[in-house]
């Protein structure tokens, strides 16, 4: 069972962005469709926990 994706830190943001752009290199499949989608949920929980944060 895959683990889902966490970032907590700006580090791991970056490393997501960089995870991202490799995947958009890759052809089409259903992995990498999921790994996306983990992709930017986690991205977007850190961005909204950074923003209430800066609140």
């Amino acid at each position: 069972m895959k683990l889902p994706i966490a970032i907590h830190t700006d580090e791991d943001y970056d490393r997501a962005q960089q995870r991202v752009a490799e995947l958009n290199r890759l052809p089409e499949s259903s992995d990498k469709e999921k790994e996306l989608h983990a992709l930017a949920e986690a991205m977007l929980a850190f961005e909204l926990r950074r923003d209430d944060a800066e609140d």
